[in-house]
């Protein structure tokens, strides 16, 4: 039984109301789909790769119960592709109909959370999860999605905040409570509160080493600290847990990779993307090509000659061109296809973004507003117009942010500003720039070199002299 195209024959006669152990009501054929049900929720909240399979066991079950088709298409739309958005849509129209109009509060309101994200109105969607949660804090699922939605906002205070509501109705026994404690953790790293962020995901991760949300949120933390060979112990120490995770393993690599690469450790990156980055392409999960895609930029950056590696992307991400669910990921696809040279399929998709960014709905809005202009920005740095690249990029610096991502994900953009500042010989700009990058990292050896050379540039020869020897100051083990 494919999930996706399951027989959609409903029969909710024979429908009862069950609670789960929290109290939360469930319309069910059986207290056994209840219980299937919150083996499929720890499942997602974990990231295990079990989740599909778990929801296809309780659809061939229970093939009627309003909460596991809502799954279906909840599932559906996180994976961020077209044919699977048709898919949700069709389990929408489904979940709309007179049969279903009966249903309990909080079922009806993940029904209309769904339609509503189908349709592509973000607010609406997390309002409505944000309401659940008013009623029933214990909803997994309701926090887990704003969540997710807050995140591709780029809204690290909407992430705390909606954590901050119901985290003192969660109790530690319960089932989900660490993997609560880790997006707090993500979410207090994302307004800075770095203390705070460490404690509540290193606590999280004790709850529950496989919580892989948890040893990520800490990475964070790490990475924003500069501290690089912490993190490197931090994430290898807990390897043997998290690696049993989904996809999402491969992200925690990535930041590994962030790691040695400020350390001047390029050949561990390399073989990271080699070896596990680009493994499992095929599955199409939409952060695997975004970790490749942003890592190799970022190699290219520090000086590193990456060969042919851009054609091993070029395929997945041309197949990409006709999804519109985040502007973050189709920015990352974008990068694929203009750094392998396809221009053809650069301007497919630059057609679709056009047509997405007039549609009106929220991703949409982001992509009129921020993410054309960056677009515009990656085709103008492949092409040599590296002052074109700096002038959209400073314009839309401060706005960054709408497309979503993490920090840590969306600094590959300044790291293209200042790049395009100094090929596009804006000295002083880059002077500037490089100021305020050794502030913010005055651990990364990239920013002081950057910096010098613009001192350089700018006959500040004196300055320049004491860039270059901070530089090579750090991990000079690895740059002698």
């Amino acid at each position: 039984m494919d999930i996706w195209n399951a027989a959609e024959n409903f029969n909710l006669s024979s429908m009862e109301t069950y609670q789960d152990s929290q109290g939360l009501e469930y319309s069910a054929s059986s207290s056994v789909s209840i219980e299937q049900f919150d083996k499929l929720v720890s499942s997602f909240m974990g990231y295990k790769p079990d989740t599909g399979a778990k929801l296809k066991t309780l659809l061939k079950e229970d093939p009627d119960m309003p909460m596991g088709l809502c799954m279906k298409g909840y599932l559906a739309k996180m994976m961020g592709i077209k044919g699977l958005h048709q898919r949700a849509l069709a389990v929408v129209e489904t979940l709309t109909g007179n049969e279903f109009n009966n249903l309990g509060h909080r079922e009806s309101l993940h029904i209309k959370a769904l339609e509503a994200w189908c349709m592509g109105d973000l607010e609406k969607t997390v309002n409505i999860w944000e309401e659940i949660l008013l009623h029933y804090p214990h909803d997994s699922i309701a926090l887990r999605l704003a969540y997710f939605n807050h995140f591709y906002s780029g809204d690290g205070r909407r992430m705390r905040d909606s954590l901050l509501r119901v985290l003192p109705f969660w109790d530690p026994a319960h089932p989900h409570y660490g993997y609560v404690l880790g997006l707090y953790s993500f979410a207090l790293e994302e307004c800075g509160e770095f203390e705070l962020a460490e404690r509540y995901g290193r606590e999280a991760s004790t709850i529950n080493p496989e919580d892989a949300w948890s040893v990520h949120a800490v990475a964070h933390v790490m990475e924003s600290q500069e501290r690089h060979q912490e993190g490197i112990d931090w994430i290898t120490s807990l390897e043997q847990h998290w690696s049993k995770v989904n996809n999402f393993r491969f992200h925690l690599h990535w930041h590994q990779c962030l790691f040695h690469l400020e350390r001047g450790e390029h050949e561990p990156v390399l073989d990271i993307h080699d070896r596990l980055l680009v493994s499992d392409l095929d599955s199409d999960f939409y952060l695997d090509l975004c970790n490749a895609a942003s890592l190799l930029w970022r190699l290219e950056l520090h000086g590193i000659d990456i060969g042919e590696r851009w054609q091993v992307l070029l395929e997945a991400a041309k197949r990409r061109i006709e999804d519109r669910d985040l502007v973050f990921a189709s920015l990352h696809y974008l990068m694929v296809l203009v750094a392998a040279g396809d221009h053809q399929s650069v301007n497919r998709m630059m057609d679709k973004f056009r047509q997405w960014g007039d549609s009106g709905d929220t991703q949409g809005q982001i992509m009129h507003r921020v993410g054309m202009t960056l677009a515009n920005a990656l085709i103008d740095i492949r092409q040599g117009s590296p002052d074109q690249a700096f002038q959209s990029l400073i314009g839309t610096r401060y706005e960054v942010d709408l497309i979503g991502g993490s920090i840590a994900q969306r600094d590959l953009f300044n790291m293209m500003l200042l790049d395009a500042a100094g090929q596009a010989c804006r000295h002083l700009s880059m002077r500037a720039l490089g100021a305020e990058r050794i502030t913010l990292r005055p651990y990364s050896r990239w920013a002081w070199l950057q910096y010098g050379q613009a001192l350089q540039h700018t006959q500040d020869r004196a300055r320049a002299r004491e860039a270059f020897e901070q530089a090579s100051r750090l991990y000079p083990d690895f740059y002698n």
